[in-house]
């Protein structure tokens, strides 16, 4: 990993790449500098302690009937995922507590269905070429800085909308390999890449008025799960590549970041350190913002806080609130 890598530094590069015709060698500096780093190089692992037991567990236990107890509820995502890894499980969940990740915070695309704590897809599963062509596109490529990753997405948007949105609920085939090892992230690489693929859709309206723009903004601030993830990673790979776009993302990213952090002073959150990864390389981020994200990821030796140098210049002030760093370590010490 990268150590000491600086954002800003990061985002210069990839505008000078754009600003003319790259050369190779110019691209794997970019790729280089990027190794190893969450969001830039590979998509951050899940955290939800349903998804850790499944990494932990016996493979072939996960044929038998079990019961789990959680102590709060996890994130739709997670949980259809164990499900789907271990189909005769019983999950048994607390409350989700207030303010509730069940309800979005903006109306819009709605994709999940909930019966108590209880989740499942509220969209039809996908058509099979779409789902075949999605997974077809992603199996092979590999995660590199946004700028690459929005060229590799360009496909994703000869796909219907309405196949991308439900793949992200309704996940293709995951492939037997590498991926048998990491549980949920096929679930999570797919839905990274199709909502890169929403980011290609109608691409000649402006951004300010656009449907992918809209569409993005609706599944970030919508129930909270891995696709709140998904969404803004979007929206940061669309302000990588278009400087125009790059206050209207920053503000959309930071105000759910705070949305995220007022709701984990009375509730547990488990995707808090990932989304502070995305803050930290969102052009144009207040710098009280940086900071504080730098702080969070530092607790946990995550990038960017496990660097001394990531921020550049003098140290971070403490941040004013520590209550999502609070509940997330708390979260972790009940689930580890």
């Amino acid at each position: 990993m990268s150590e000491g890598i600086n954002a800003e530094s990061l985002i210069a590069l990839a505008d000078r790449l754009r600003a003319k015709s790259a050369q190779n060698h110019e691209r794997l500096e970019l790729v280089t500098r990027c190794e190893g780093l969450p969001w830039l190089a590979h998509v951050p692992a899940a955290t939800e302690s349903c998804i850790n037991i499944l990494a932990q567990i016996d493979p072939k236990t996960r044929s038998m009937p079990c019961e789990l107890g959680i102590s709060s509820m996890e994130v739709p995502s997670a949980l259809t995922t164990f499900r789907r890894w271990w189909p005769k499980a019983v999950i048994a969940m607390g409350d989700p507590g207030q303010p509730d990740p069940r309800k979005p915070l903006k109306p819009g695309i709605v994709q999940w269905r909930f019966d108590g704590v209880n989740a499942s897809p509220a969209l039809d599963p996908p058509s099979a070429a779409g789902s075949a062509a999605i997974a077809a596109h992603f199996a092979g490529l590999p995660w590199e800085p946004p700028p690459m990753m929005y060229e590799a997405a360009a496909p994703l948007g000869d796909i219907e909308v309405e196949d991308l949105l439900a793949s992200m609920v309704h996940p293709p085939q995951m492939p037997e390999g590498r991926w048998d090892r990491l549980p949920g992230s096929w679930e999570r690489y797919i839905q990274a890449w199709c909502c890169l693929g929403l980011l290609h859709h109608r691409p000649e309206q402006p951004w300010s008025a656009s449907a992918r723009r809209q569409m993005l903004i609706e599944l970030a601030y919508g129930v909270e799960d891995w696709i709140t993830e998904a969404a803004l990673y979007a929206l940061v790979t669309a302000a990588w590549v278009d400087p125009a776009c790059r206050s209207d993302v920053a503000g959309l990213v930071e105000t759910r970041y705070r949305m995220m952090r007022e709701a984990a002073k009375t509730r547990p959150l488990t995707i808090g350190v990932s989304v502070a990864q995305l803050v930290y390389i969102t052009p144009g981020m207040p710098s009280e913002t940086l900071h504080h994200a730098a702080d969070l990821t530092a607790a946990f030796q995550e990038w960017p806080g496990n660097g001394s140098a990531a921020l550049g210049g003098s140290p971070a002030p403490p941040p004013r609130r520590r209550s999502l760093l609070d509940r997330i370590r708390r979260r972790r010490a009940d689930n580890p």
